[in-house]
């Protein structure tokens, strides 16, 4: 297989007239390797065709995921039309780009569902309609109708084993003893690389982008084409999001942020970015948003000047769950955050609710015992917010209850229905920061 040059993004500074695809992406940030290619100039002749493939090998895409679909996104605004690939085939053999150990292959009823799953988790990112429309498809519809005569002569034939194994994720696959890499998983390039042919052949596809640790993989498609069809296509990837500290973006703890609420929700997804370094906030706000440059050079010089209100982190919070969960959404965590960390009860609205029971130890209160009236002191142990009703007497005493902000110093009244907003929720605070919420049912 032929070595094709590459152009490392990050060492050049193309020019940025508003229709160079090439110069939007690295100002964004989101551009880390490109093939020597005409790529800008391709892209401002005419629409291109644009693909970048998911394999559906969990139930819900994460936060990394969004850095390609963002490069997407800007190609589509540009004028060109992203597919968007589902890889329904290329997940039952298994990537081994950037992994140590050999993945484990799913049912095919499990990664069917997560098909269907990640249809809907993408729809919110591209535009589906109009002349640019995005389109999906899942490579199960082609993959799996190629014989292994088939694939073998009309494929295999074109890859040389002496450069499958100069892959640097292959090479080092092969030097661990403990796990060395399967035939399958040696597959995977050549499975890809069939995927790129398949949409330029059928789509006029000519443009796949990847993640950072897919560049041997897109390489190996973009020379498959070129030997099938004598064509010249293009490849790029986007870079590795790391914080300003140097840890991986996009995990918190050793867990992934998913976009599936279900799996993270939406509050603690704001919060993450909340609690974004103050060095990351500018980058962040490139890659994560389409908020113009100029809008973004403002935020920073708010944030600079008072950096004790956190603006820049606050629009970034809102603008990425905007972009993932939607509006009404994006505002409605947006007012439990700023309740619990000391605006008052003022943003609380019903659709505010749920998201705070999501976010704080929330209590079932039977609507009929608070109707009757149920004792404070007895709610504070109900919740688990006091050992004892001594303890939650002494609280009292020592004016450490607040109750919906306002502090309670009565231990022998009870809380009813007229303490609970919009006829259900009670928020309780027995520190700086710890809260209880009851709910009525």
């Amino acid at each position: 297989m032929s070595e094709l040059k590459t152009n490392k993004a990050k060492k050049t500074k193309p020019s940025r007239p508003e229709n160079n695809i090439v110069a939007v992406l690295a100002e964004r940030g989101l551009l880390s390797q490109i093939t020597d290619s005409d790529l800008a100039e391709s892209a401002a002749a005419g629409s291109l065709s644009i693909y970048c493939g998911f394999d559906p090998t969990a139930p819900s895409l994460h936060i990394g995921n969004l850095v390609p679909v963002m490069a997407l996104a800007h190609f589509q605004r540009l004028g060109h039309r992203p597919i968007i690939l589902i890889g329904g085939g290329t997940s039952m053999v298994g990537d081994p780009s950037g992994k140590s150990v050999e993945r484990p292959l799913l049912r095919v009823e499990q990664i069917r569902e997560y098909v269907g799953r990640f249809r809907e988790q993408l729809r919110g990112y591209l535009l589906f309609e109009g002349p640019c429309a995005a389109i999906m498809v899942d490579n199960s519809e082609w993959l799996s109708n190629i014989s292994l005569l088939d694939y073998l002569r009309d494929y295999g034939k074109h890859f040389t084993v002496n450069a499958m194994i100069a892959k640097d994720f292959v090479r080092s696959r092969l030097e661990d003893p403990d796990h060395g890499i399967s035939y399958t998983e040696f597959s995977y390039m050549i499975v890809q690389a069939i995927d790129y042919l398949h949409l330029y052949e059928t789509h006029g596809c000519t443009v796949q982008i990847g993640g950072h640790d897919q560049w041997g993989n897109l390489i190996s498609g973009v020379d498959l084409i070129r030997r099938k069809h004598e064509a010249r296509v293009h490849a790029l990837t986007t870079p590795l999001i790391t914080t300003a500290s140097g840890a991986k973006f996009g995990k918190s703890e050793g867990n992934a942020l998913y976009l599936d609420p279900q799996m993270t929700t939406p509050y603690t997804l704001y919060q993450y970015w909340i609690n974004t370094d103050d060095r990351d906030v500018g980058h962040y706000l490139k890659i994560f948003t389409f908020l113009s440059a100029e809008d973004i050079g403002e935020i920073e010089r708010l944030h600079a000047d008072h950096p004790e209100q956190r603006l820049g982190q606050k629009r970034l919070a809102f603008e990425l769950t905007r972009l993932i969960h939607g509006e009404s959404t994006a505002k409605a965590v947006a007012a439990a955050s700023n309740v619990l960390f000391g605006a008052g009860i003022e943003e609380l609205a019903p659709e505010v609710i749920p998201h705070l029971a999501g976010a704080v130890p929330t209590t079932s209160v039977s609507a009929a015992e608070l109707a009757a009236g149920l004792p404070v002191v007895e709610a504070l142990v109900i919740c688990g917010a006091q050992p004892s009703k001594g303890s939650a007497r002494r609280l009292i005493g020592q004016r450490g209850l607040y109750v919906n902000d306002r502090r309670w110093t009565d231990a022998d009244a009870s809380l009813t229905m007229a303490d609970a907003l919009f006829e259900r929720a009670i928020l309780l605070r027995t520190g700086k920061n710890r809260y209880h919420l009851l709910l009525a049912e």
